[in-house]
């Protein structure tokens, strides 16, 4: 489906029955915009997602520039935009998505003034403790979203191993009625010495971009901070993933769900997602889930009964 022409006559059509959706600004191809940059990657980008291997077909993509990584993942989800919307634009629910992260032990939210902030918990390693977890604290300003376009971005300052400047994105675009096309971002600077320690701590971990063939002719994969951003995006959309897929089960059922299917979602990746067994996984995230629900009910707390 071509989305410049075959989405804006799904859109005209719908507008005769009275729907919101369509909108000249977003069917006009004169005008640039990020509605715009998502289409034209969709197009950049379709028939390998048609084609892919991966288990759930997405396209990632790294790069570095003056001591910043950035990674970018696309998909097409199967969810309506006005869902997506209603829940990823509600900085709770980031918070019961990035615990899903193996490196994440809790993350509260709390709003001040005309912006939110979520206080994100980051180890080195899943086995560590909340205690030696790194303190970060992203910013998410309140904004409102278009009716055929959103984009939800927080931003920290500081990180783990003396990075700076992270900032995730989430920005999804209409395909359907019911599907979607996003695309996540994750971006952080570093400094040399914080690019020897990652090196250190990522020795053997790599990503999903290939940068060459071994003697055996097997894939060699991108290292380094590219295959850290490249891990770290991919792992942080099978979190979406599992958030959106467990919305339709009881409440109380929800956690264990979304726990379970996450790993089995990250296993076909095994080599770049998983250090650890689904048993361990599971166990830690249990006590993860504990930790965070005592942090938010201080944040509740201190804040006089008001989140």
């Amino acid at each position: 489906m071509r989305i410049t022409r075959g989405l804006c006559v799904f859109l005209i059509i719908s507008s005769l029955f009275s729907s919101p959706w369509c909108e000249v600004s977003y069917c006009n191809e004169s005008s640039p915009s990020e509605q715009e940059s998502l289409i034209n990657k969709y197009h950049e980008i379709e028939e390998e997602l048609k084609e892919s291997l991966f288990a759930i077909p997405f396209h990632i993509e790294s790069s570095e520039s003056n001591n910043t990584s950035y990674g970018h993942l696309y998909s097409i989800i199967n969810y309506p935009l006005d869902t997506l919307k209603s829940e990823l634009l509600v900085p709770a629910s980031w918070c019961q998505i990035v615990l899903l992260h193996p490196d994440i032990r809790a993350c509260t939210y709390q709003q001040m003034h005309d912006r939110w902030l979520l206080h994100i918990y980051n180890v080195a390693n899943f086995s560590k403790p909340l205690g030696d977890a790194y303190h970060m604290k992203f910013v998410f300003p309140a904004r409102a979203a278009e009716s055929l376009y959103f984009d939800v971005a927080f931003t920290a300052d500081e990180g783990p191993f003396h990075t700076q400047a992270h900032q995730f994105e989430f920005e999804a675009i209409p395909l359907t009625m019911d599907t979607a096309f996003i695309h996540l971002r994750y971006s952080y600077r570093y400094s040399s010495w914080g690019h020897f320690l990652m090196t250190i701590f990522s020795s053997g971990k790599v990503g999903f971009s290939v940068v060459g063939m071994d003697g055996d002719h097997k894939p060699v994969y991108i290292d380094g901070p590219r295959g850290s951003v490249e891990r770290n995006v991919a792992r942080f959309y099978l979190a979406v993933m599992a958030y959106m897929d467990t919305l339709n089960i009881p409440v109380e059922q929800r956690f264990e769900k979304r726990i379970s299917l996450w790993y089995d979602l990250a296993s076909p990746y095994r080599k770049q997602l998983l250090g650890m067994k689904k048993d361990e996984y599971l166990t830690y995230k249990r006590q993860d889930q504990r930790n965070q629900q005592k942090l938010q009910s201080d944040v509740y707390n201190e804040a006089g009964g008001v989140e």
